[in-house]
């Protein structure tokens, strides 16, 4: 099966100048656990992940913090850019899913950007590589 089969498609992504807040409440709102980082010129240039958020912004906030109140001095105002992993792997529509299950599986990516040319035209996502899989039919028991 080619990644083109399994994949979302249409992908949601952001811009590197976006607002960290912003692809929060785009991750929160979609249920959704990374969206690619695009240029102005729609160009794959990263990825935000909910971990990147979680590590940048969410524990600033005082109600997650269990001792004393200390001052915050972090940059206010980040950027999508300043926090995305990158460079980000990615596919095109024609990779096999099963080749993209291993390198998620041995380099702990939980999404791919599929880009076709210069512009993301889909993401394939472990819950994708799961339901491609349960699509294809009951797994058969190991031999043994």
């Amino acid at each position: 099966m080619k990644a083109r089969d399994a994949m979302s498609s249409p992908v949601l992504t952001v811009r590197t100048i976006e607002s960290i807040d912003r692809a929060a409440a785009l991750l929160c709102e979609h249920g959704f656990t990374s969206l690619p980082v695009v240029d102005e010129d729609g160009r794959l240039v990263g990825i935000v992940t909910e971990s990147d958020v979680i590590r940048v912004h969410l524990p600033a906030q005082p109600q997650w913090r269990a001792g004393p109140a200390v001052s915050d001095t972090r940059p206010t105002g980040r950027t999508v850019g300043a926090v995305m992993s990158s460079p980000v792997e990615s596919l095109t529509p024609g990779a096999d899913v099963a080749d993209a299950a291993r390198m998620m599986v041995d380099r702990r990516i939980r999404s791919l950007p599929i880009v076709d040319g210069h512009g993301v035209v889909g993401i394939l996502t472990r819950r994708d590589v799961m339901r491609s899989r349960l699509a294809s039919g009951p797994v058969q028991p190991a031999a043994g």
